[in-house]
């Protein structure tokens, strides 16, 4: 009687050796399509690197040295003050201005970014992530003139003198013999001594440990802004009659960066720098017109950034 289990035949070695090179091109491109996907690739699976003149979008942190965010193209990180403590200036905007930002990789100057941000995406791709320290040179610029420098004690005239139009600008009234008036600056009463031939002859009256806030006072509102002032003396008959009250500004080297004030016309003003062998302190103030922002001018600067989209410059 004949078996009914059929012999096997034997295997074809080609053919076992075509199967294992078509499964293994198979893993290959597998592999392949996983590396560009989790990298973000885009353009038919390539990678660029980007170079000088690529179009970029990426997300940024912009953040001081002590590690302060002073800018952001996120709104979680914006809205985030644990995590992302805030600068002096930093201020919150519509929530739709919160969104990637698209720049030319290597075009630093005018119509560009800041040196140092547009050389430091240099040389990377979709996906990647980048701390980039910016020197002050490489950053926002510095305009010498609008540092200023102040005496902690300085002495103030008791007496001045204006035209009667000066007075009603300045006080916003009329100038009446004997009235008293509130200093716009300084705060503090100002008496009508005399009004003659067009002149107005002003004498300040202070009260000696009186404080005074002329950029703004820390102890009003949610943000503080400004910093005391103390009258420490008043001598009516120093500088031959003309008067002298002395002031301390009660600034110390704690308030370098932390401490921001405000001009009368609105722009920020931030404590720069202090010197206690001089006994001075200088303050930066921003242009609010030009975008001048005293806080990140002249500064290192760290941004973290995250490449989104890149392609290619016009050749």
């Amino acid at each position: 009687m004949g078996s009914d289990v059929e012999q096997k035949k034997p295997r074809d070695p080609a053919r076992m050796v075509m199967t294992i090179i078509v499964v293994a091109i198979v893993v290959a491109f597998g592999a392949i399509g996983y590396v560009l996907y989790t990298r973000g690739g885009s353009g038919g699976g390539s990678q660029r690197t980007i170079v000088s003149g690529d179009a970029v979008t990426l997300d940024y942190i912009g953040m001081l040295p002590d590690g302060r965010v002073f800018d952001t193209s996120l709104l979680s990180v914006a809205n985030d003050n644990s995590n992302y403590p805030k600068s002096l200036t930093f201020a919150l905007r519509d929530n739709d201005s919160y969104k990637p930002f698209s720049m030319t990789a290597g075009n630093y100057g005018s119509g560009g970014t800041i040196k140092g941000f547009a050389l430091g995406v240099l040389g990377l791709q979709v996906g990647d992530q980048k701390t980039i320290e910016i020197a002050p040179e490489d950053g926002y610029p510095l305009f010498a003139e609008r540092v200023t420098t102040f005496n902690i004690t300085d002495k103030i005239p008791i007496t001045e003198l204006m035209t009667e139009d000066q007075f009603r600008s300045f006080f916003a009234i009329e100038p009446v013999e004997l009235d008293v008036a509130i200093h716009p600056f300084w705060g503090w009463s100002v008496l009508v001594a005399e009004v003659s031939g067009g002149t107005v002859t002003l004498k300040s009256q202070p009260t000696v440990g009186q404080s005074v806030y002329p950029y703004g006072n820390p102890n009003v509102g949610t943000t503080p802004t400004g910093w005391e002032i103390k009258v420490t003396g008043y001598d009516p008959a120093a500088n031959a009659g003309v008067g002298e009250i002395t002031i301390q500004n009660m600034i110390s080297s704690e308030d370098v960066y932390h401490v921001m004030g405000e001009d009368s016309s609105g722009n920020a003003l931030v404590i720069w720098s202090f010197d206690a062998a001089a006994q001075t302190f200088q303050v930066h103030s921003s242009y609010s017109e030009s975008g001048y922002n005293a806080e990140i001018s002249g500064r290192p600067l760290i941004f973290e950034v995250t490449i989104i989209e890149v392609e290619a410059g016009q050749s």
